[in-house]
């Protein structure tokens, strides 16, 4: 019993891992590991949480806010997918400070540029960071790794800065030579350590300990602002 029991845990520590490099990039992570049904992330928060995997809690916490408030608080969900209050609380109240992370990390290392040293590169817009050309393809990166995550939130996930288009990899803002693409895959890399190392502060988990869950108070204006104008007021619940 000792040794299934030391297998499971060791399976769950994969796929919920304790540390930054454990979040590879091509090993499944999350319910993705669970054979038959894949359950609702709020169903392995809710198990976690009961049986005190407090390392892991961090990552379950963040698996089911990913999805944003709608899957958190899906009224059709079974019951032992339904977040008691508590528990919600802190799952909303991360979600909210990571979404606002994702927002004002993504802007800022996407548009460093405007007002600094111009790329070198003779073709690529950013030589003129603050043109048009080079604002428009910075608008078009900054919606496709932000706007992608649906109101959640993929603020741990490597972004494509590269599309497919006719077999030729190019860069998703038209033109952006593969200097700035590097630059911002490196400085995208930091935020993601950044999030990770925020996880346990974000969903009130002093020390990893779920008996110590907060809620956390957002005004209506901060609401709005970080998830694009959902109907709710005050005080989260």
């Amino acid at each position: 019993m000792p040794t299934i029991r030391s297998q499971i845990l060791e399976v769950i520590r994969d796929a919920y891992p304790e540390t930054f490099e454990g979040l590879g990039t091509s090993k499944p992570l999350g319910e993705s590991i669970f054979s038959g049904r894949t359950p609702h992330p709020n169903e392995v928060l809710n198990l976690f949480v009961q049986q005190k995997l407090t390392s892991a809690l961090p990552m379950a916490y963040y698996m089911a806010t990913r999805r944003g408030l709608n899957s958190l608080m899906d009224r059709r969900l079974p019951r032992n997918a339904t977040l008691p209050l508590e528990i919600l609380q802190s799952a909303m109240g991360g979600l909210m400070r990571l979404r606002e992370l994702e927002l004002n990390e993504t802007h800022d290392l996407i548009f460093e540029q405007t007002g600094s040293r111009p790329c070198s590169a003779s073709n690529c817009p950013s030589r003129a960071p603050t043109g048009p050309a080079a604002l428009a393809a910075y608008h078009q990166v900054f919606d496709r790794i932000v706007g992608s995550s649906q109101l959640g939130t993929k603020v741990l996930q490597v972004p494509e800065f590269y599309e497919d288009l006719d077999g030729e990899l190019r860069c998703i803002g038209p033109g952006i030579c593969s200097g700035c693409v590097e630059r911002w895959e490196s400085k995208h890399a930091e935020l993601r350590k950044k999030a990770w190392a925020s996880l346990p502060g974000v969903f009130g988990l002093k020390d990893c300990c779920p008996s110590s869950l907060l809620s956390w108070t957002l005004t209506t204006g901060t609401l709005q602002r970080v998830l694009g104008g959902v109907g709710i007021s005050g005080r989260l619940l």
